[in-house]
Order: structure tokens, then sequence, then C-alpha cells
């Protein structure tokens, strides 16, 4: 697979019971904290040759909401993920990470295991949090309500906890290179020790001593995805990946040139990072049904992403047309998308049988991804 070619990840969170979508018969929603459901959708985006399974996290229960709403149940994402990652072999895994209440040793350990196990599938999504400090304890929350703590409300703090966190995990991967281990029988050296060396990192948010305890991966670290990231700190982060909210080809390209500016500033090539738009798609085979299940869902609407609700046909007829439309734009392209399920389990089932078939075989997918490394399908030629 070429890696210019336009990537498609499939989000984990259970978007499909949004509103009242969970009432309709076969919304699975019985099965919310199985592993069934979420094992059935890895599965099905494997099988259509789909680049990475995307694991949001919230963090938090919305109390307000959970009378009628799921109101962010939901797994942890690094659990989640690892579980389907031992149950598939091409597909990308990516788990958020929330970096205002992480802690980057527990985080580098448990990406690079996840990375190593998985034959190099693995990514990750750094966000700085939606919410649910309170949970964390420590420094970041001392009691009280959420946000108690300045530090949890002031947006620049924040993106500077975040930029430390993922230099901090960083530093711990390359503190125990891959090639650092011999396992030579003949002379008894198992690794050459002078290599894995403690970071002794103190850089005012984080004290940690290191090494790492997992050695890093052949083929490089997980790439790394942010959302809702100011493009500055996208460029400053080395980000393979953005997250976005990005309903119309407008959106896109006024994305693609924030980043594009902040990377030149920052010495990155302007394509370096893919923009990736968040879309809620409502499939079904009857264009008056998708119809009426999108409706269900309006109450539990979210972010404002990019929307295609239709037959298979409609649907792919949709993307087609944003591709196009981007490519007719000074500066812009079409760099994927991340695929959340709207309005019933039905809508994942013929997106990935039906709608990505006719993506590729129009020509904007690529073939189908071998066992390869995720940073290779992300990563421009």
């Amino acid at each position: 697979m070429s890696a210019s070619a336009p990537v498609v990840g499939l989000a984990l969170s259970p978007t499909w019971l949004r509103g009242e979508a969970w009432r309709e018969p076969g919304s699975r929603v019985e099965e919310l904290f199985d592993l069934a459901p979420y094992l059935d959708l890895a599965t099905a985006g494997e099988e259509a040759g789909l680049d990475f399974l995307f694991a949001p996290d919230a963090g938090h229960i919305d109390s307000g909401a959970l009378e009628r709403s799921p109101g962010f149940s939901t797994h942890d994402p690094h659990t989640l993920t690892s579980m389907l990652a031992a149950r598939t072999s091409r597909i990308g895994v990516v788990p958020t990470v929330q970096t205002l209440v992480a802690s980057p040793f527990a985080v580098a350990r448990r990406l690079m295991s996840l990375h190593r196990l998985s034959g190099g599938r693995a990514g990750w999504n750094a966000v700085t949090a939606l919410g649910g400090s309170e949970n964390h304890g420590g420094s970041v929350h001392r009691g009280g309500s959420v946000g108690a703590d300045p530090r949890a409300r002031d947006p620049e703090e924040r993106r500077r906890r975040a930029a430390a966190c993922i230099a901090a995990v960083r530093a711990l991967w390359e503190s125990y290179p891959y090639d650092a281990i011999l396992a030579d029988r003949a002379t008894g050296r198992f690794a050459d020790a002078a290599r894995v060396r403690p970071i002794d990192l103190d850089d005012g948010v984080f004290r940690i001593a290191g090494p790492g305890t997992v050695a890093a991966h052949p083929d490089g670290e997980p790439p790394l995805f942010m959302a809702g990231a100011p493009p500055e700190a996208v460029a400053g982060s080395r980000a393979d990946a953005v997250f976005a909210a990005a309903p119309e080809a407008a959106d896109v390209a006024a994305q693609q040139r924030g980043l594009a500016a902040a990377f030149r500033e920052a010495g990155r090539p302007e394509a370096a990072a893919r923009l990736l738009p968040g879309l809620v798609v409502t499939v079904d085979r009857s264009r008056a049904e998708a119809e009426r299940l999108a409706a269900l869902q309006e109450r539990g609407r979210g972010a404002a992403h990019w929307r295609a609700t239709g037959t298979p046909e409609d649907v792919a007829a949709a993307i087609l047309t944003r591709a196009d439309a981007l490519d007719r734009l000074p500066d812009a392209r079409f760099d994927g998308v991340i695929v959340l399920a709207g309005g019933s389990w039905r809508s994942l089932e013929l997106f990935c049988a039906e709608v990505v078939p006719a993506l590729r075989s129009a020509g904007l997918l690529g073939p189908e991804p071998a066992e390869t490394p995720l940073r290779e399908r992300l990563v421009r030629d």
C-alpha cells in the first residue's frame, strides 16, 4: 500500500448508541461492556482492509445524561485495544492517552508493550483530557469539584503538560534501543547494558529516572495522533496524524493550511501529518430508513463531524465527492477519515462490507494493507 494513499480508521467508541438509537432492536446495547461487539467491529474492519482501530476516551461519566444514554460509559482504551490486537493480525490499534493525568512511565511501558506484542501495529492518540481530572488524585486534582486545581483549567498549562508527557514517553522509548539486545548464547551477553541508560528527567512537570523496561521496536516508535491541539502544538510534537472535526471540505482545507504554516515554522515538511476528519456514517439499504436512524441520534450528536447518510452507494458517493472537492481546492488533499458509526450496528456492517470496497474499486483507497507496521501506512512517500 502506498503511504500516500488515504487511510481509514474505525472508531471503537459506541457512537451507534447515541441519542435514541440505543433503543432500536439490534443496537447491541446489552453488550456495551462485553468484548463481542468490539471484536466483531475489529474483525469487520480487518476483513475490509481498514488501517486502524481508534479508541477515543472521555475519562469520566456524564451523570446528567446517564439516565437516558450511555453518558460516556466506555472501556479503558488500552485494555480494549490490547484485547483486539491479540485477535487480529493486520489492522492497527490506537488507544487514547489523556496527558493531563497520565504517568509517562506507565504510558511508555504499556504502549511499547502493545507495539511489540502486536508486531508494530500500535499508535497513540494524545489528548489533554475531556474531563475527569478529579478521578486521578495526585497533584492534578486536590479535592473539590472538577477543575479545582487551576492547572486542570488553564489551556496553556494543559498544553505544556501534554508536550512534557509526549517528550518523556519518547525519551523512555529511546532509553532502551531495540539493538541493545544481543541475546548472544555463545558469549553469554544478553544485552549491551551501556546502551540502556537512565533518562534522569526533571523538567518541572515530571521527575523520571528511567530507563524504560521494554526494548523499542525495530521499525520505530508508535505513530502519534493528536486531537484538539493547536497547529503549533501538533508540529512541535512531531505528530503523524490529526483527528479533526471538519464538517465541510473548506474546514479540512483551512485546517490543513494552518498545519502547513506551523510545520514550516517548525522546520517540518508541510504535509508531514495527515488530517483525518471524523465521519459519522449512517448506512442502510433504504435511504429513508438511514435518514430515520440518523434523526434518532440528533439529541446525542456530539462533535460537529462530517456526516454521510443513506444507502452504501450514497455514502460511497459522498466520500468520493468530498475527495474530489478537496483535490480542486488549492493546497488541500484527502488524507483519509476516522469513521464513527451512526444510527445502528448495521451501519458498521454495511460500511465495511460495501462502502469500503466501492471506494477501493473507485481508486480512492490503495490495496488492502498487509501485516505491516502502522507507521508505514501513515508516513507519506
